[in-house]
């Protein structure tokens, strides 16, 4: 077997665990290949001491080896209450990793191959070993990546997770447990197809598994401020430094593609990644939607900047997600009426969002992007909003003229999103204005009628392209993948989803 770059997981807290902050950042650790475990002299902080006795025990299902001292500062909780000799936190350890694994699995994702290594350490024997050792409360967890079959795929490694999580800010063990171990093996389950895809999808993917395997755990609901904040930063290229917790936020956006396509679109995306083994994430992606779900990466970036407009207090039953009274509210930034700005930069897979007062008959909007550019893949999207719900949503999508307006009355506000659905590519410019019914500017609405408003009650999922049939299971056509479609909801803040009632 080929050794592969481990890669060491470390939190950016310094003092326990925040929710919505990252568990781990990444950094290159040169080891050998069986020199970093945490029972050698040779291995990377967290590791045991030289006169720390080590244990083991093998999971109910048989999958795991879990490794544990009871002396020193990596010692677990002592207690015992079933007598077994096994200490009851190694228990919940062992219990937690073959539920996560079976869960996976279910999905239909691959598990890591066997570890089995005659020439160095691999715990013992092939199953996947978990050490539990003292981060002090600088980490929670951690997969470090030890070989691959082929050099490049089918990769595995070994898991550290905290001993004892004491001082972090989970509300129990079962919870700090059940967040480390779906989280941190499904790095484990990416690597057994392809390492590498980057922090975004990489971290991204890891955060959709958690909410996946437990929608109760608060990790996906803290990240998402972590996008949301920034919703015009790209996703199409990895942050670096502090924006870390960019890509952590990303889970947004896998957690939409599961709730719009399926979870078989996060299955085909690390499938992808094993037949084209170079190519980016958003490529992969972009790939799998064309062939199987009729839809393309624009298109999916196109709605879901739409559905980030319905989340927090502006969550509204029947639009977008379903669980968003629990994600952070998208960043905005307010301006006046009639509103002209000259240069809008929008980035590619990004999202430029304004928000003016409501209370008109319509607002109008139009883009209209520099001379020469292409405008492929640029999207409009208006909607009528209040504080506490999202009331109707227009959007007029490239590469035609970007103008369109949304019946505001009832409205408190109207927010106005510019949104490049591409892939790859520097940022574009263009010249944004946003008008009011009566007000003199070249984007005011010229008709007193929404021609685009649906039945009400209609949910904006989906949101079809009238120029591909809808019996049509082959890609869609590149460019406007929305095609023009005039989307809008009228629900009324009746209707507003109910918030949940579990603590936060």
């Amino acid at each position: 077997m080929t050794a592969g770059v481990p890669t060491l997981l470390l939190l950016l807290a310094g003092a326990g665990t925040p929710r919505g902050l990252p568990h781990e950042r990444e950094a290159v650790v040169g080891l050998a290949a069986g020199s970093g475990r945490p029972t050698s002299p040779a291995a990377p902080a967290p590791r045991y001491q030289p006169e720390d006795t080590v244990e083991s025990v093998v999971s109910p299902g048989e999958r795991f080896r879990i490794h544990f001292t009871r002396q020193g500062p990596h010692a677990v909780p002592a207690a015992d209450a079933d007598g077994s000799g096994v200490p009851d936190f190694v228990e919940r350890v062992a219990s937690t990793y073959e539920r996560v694994a079976t869960f996976y699995a279910g999905l239909g994702f691959r598990l890591p191959p066997d570890d089995t290594n005659p020439t160095g350490d691999d715990g013992g024997d092939g199953r996947f070993d978990v050490y539990l050792v003292d981060f002090a409360r600088i980490g929670d967890g951690a997969f470090r990546q030890e070989t691959c079959l082929d050099g490049v795929t089918r990769c595995t490694g070994f898991m550290l997770q905290e001993n004892d999580f004491a001082g972090y800010g989970y509300p129990s063990d079962a919870e700090a447990v059940d967040t480390l171990a779906s989280h941190e093996f499904f790095h484990a389950v990416q690597a057994a197809y392809r390492p590498g895809l980057g922090s975004i999808a990489s971290e991204g993917t890891a955060v959709w598994a958690t909410e996946r395997f437990e929608p109760a755990l608060d990790d996906l609901e803290g990240f998402t401020r972590g996008y949301m904040l920034t919703p015009d930063s790209t996703l199409a290229l990895d942050p670096a430094g502090p924006g870390v917790a960019f890509s952590y936020g990303a889970g947004l956006f896998f957690q939409f593609l599961g709730e719009r396509y399926g979870d078989g679109v996060l299955l085909a995306l690390l499938e992808e990644s094993v037949r084209q083994p170079e190519a980016r994430w958003p490529v992969l992606l972009d790939t799998c939607l064309r062939r199987d779900f009729a839809s393309s990466f624009d298109a999916a970036f196109a709605l879901f900047a739409t559905w980030n407009l319905g989340t927090g207090p502006r969550a509204t039953t029947g639009f977008g997600y379903a669980r968003g009274e629990g994600y952070a509210p998208v960043t905005t930034t307010s301006v006046g009426l009639p509103h002209a700005q000259e240069r809008v930069r929008v980035a590619a897979a990004a999202s430029r969002l304004f928000e003016v007062p409501g209370g008109a008959s319509f607002v109008g909007a139009s883009f209209e992007p520099e001379p020469g550019t292409d405008p492929a893949a640029l999207h409009l999207v208006l909607a009528a909003v209040t504080d506490t719900a999202v009331l109707r949503v227009v959007t007029a999508d490239g590469p035609d003229a970007l103008r369109a307006q949304v019946a505001a009355g009832g409205a408190t506000r109207v927010v106005v999103a510019v949104v490049d659905g591409r892939m790859e590519g520097l940022g574009r410019y263009g010249r944004l204005c946003i008008a009011a019914t009566g007000q003199a500017a070249s984007c005011a609405p010229l008709e007193a009628q929404d021609a685009g408003t649906v039945d009400a009650g209609r949910p904006v999922d989906p949101i079809d392209d009238p120029r591909t049939p809808a019996d049509d299971g082959g890609c869609q056509a590149a460019g406007g993948p929305l095609a023009g479609a005039l989307v809008a909801l009228l629900l009324g803040g009746c209707l507003r989803a109910r918030r949940r009632s579990r603590a936060r």
